[in-house]
């Protein structure tokens, strides 16, 4: 059997452990893949058919950069990678947005990406982010809760999840029509330096980056840099003077970026209109309350409670909890086993 350009390229990425100096000096000195590969094959032991069997077997896509489903602005960057391991679907929705921050935010500036993520995606405007820890797992949260696909950037394989106890947060994301992606070949360890590489194709997949609570030194600077020399728009949420996880925000505004406090803010640079709540949130709601109803105002049709738990997030012992509160309270009505607001939505 021919060896496809596909099976290709994820031996030669196998063979140069993802290397991208080295797979961009193969590009350049070879008029295919397959020739690449043969270059490389007589001093290694990959099977290419084994390799391609087991990516197929993962449900992993790979797609090239002369693909059609290859996202076009990836295309235009600095380094543009030669191809993307995928999981689930790219959005093929103008513009996606990116958020980032630090890992060690704050309970507000976590606060504020989830709730700039959710009103977003409300307005049909994917997320991408990168899965970590603090602002970028609020992104992809609020994203969730907004109705919007959300995409994950990875630096390492995608037969695994970095960091590990956000696995359940990746499946949420492919559960919901978001995709996981990476330029790494299976079994690719996340690398300090994959971080670096990794933040370049973060801002390169979008129109626009937000940074919420960048410090001095911080991955969200380089995204946004990246993003600078790619000639997409930096927004960026302000915060105190004195606070260090703000040092290199404020930094950003100096220098020119768009400050933005709230989701319109950045809706209109791009003539999107956010979409008016169908359903006054009553102010009573505790939090997780408030989530349950804002996805059946959101709904306009009842759902059961197993769509109620993977559009809101939350645990499923939590969401019957609340659900038979907000039943016992009348915000709710129970129809055949699936749920709804009342027709006219109870005031606080």
């Amino acid at each position: 059997m021919s060896l496809s350009e596909h099976a290709a390229y994820n031996a030669v990425q196998h063979a140069v452990d993802g290397n991208y100096d080295a797979v961009a000096k193969l590009h350049a000195r070879f008029l295919s893949w397959v020739d690449a590969w043969q270059s490389l094959s007589s001093t290694s032991t990959l099977d290419p058919a084994a390799l391609w069997a087991a990516l197929t077997r993962a449900s992993i896509h790979l797609s090239l950069a002369a693909d059609l489903d290859f996202p076009p602005l990836l295309r235009e960057i600095h380094r543009p990678p030669f191809g993307l391991y995928l999981k689930g679907a790219l959005p093929r929705i103008d513009p996606l947005l990116a958020i980032v921050g630090t890992r060690r935010a704050t309970p507000s500036g976590k606060t504020i990406a989830r709730q700039f993520a959710r009103q977003l995606a409300s307005a049909h405007v994917p997320i991408v982010s990168c899965l970590a820890l603090g602002i970028y797992a609020e992104a992809h949260l609020g994203a969730l809760e907004g109705g919007a696909p959300t995409v994950a950037v990875l630096a390492c394989g995608l037969d695994a999840v970095y960091p590990r106890q956000h696995t359940s947060l990746a499946n949420r994301i492919l559960t919901s029509g978001g995709a996981l992606v990476s330029e790494y070949p299976t079994g690719t360890l996340a690398f300090p330096s994959h971080f670096l590489e990794r933040n370049r194709i973060v801002s390169g997949l979008s129109r626009g980056t937000l940074i919420v609570e960048a410090p001095a030194q911080s991955g969200a600077l380089a995204t946004s840099r990246f993003a600078l020399e790619q000639n997409r728009d930096v927004f960026v949420v302000p915060g105190p003077i004195t606070h260090p996880n703000y040092v290199g925000s404020l930094g950003l505004i100096q220098s020119g970026a768009i400050l933005v406090v709230h989701a319109e803010d950045i809706l209109r640079e791009y003539h999107i209109a956010l979409p008016a709540p169908s359903a006054t949130i009553p102010t009573t709601l505790a939090p997780d309350a408030a989530c349950v109803y804002r996805v059946l105002a959101k709904a306009h049709v009842p759902l059961s409670a197993d769509d109620i738990i993977a559009q809101s997030t939350l645990p499923a012992h939590v969401v019957g909890r609340i659900l038979t509160e907000l039943a016992l309270a009348d915000f709710v009505v129970e129809q055949a086993g699936a749920y709804t607001l009342p027709t006219t939505a109870k005031t606080p």
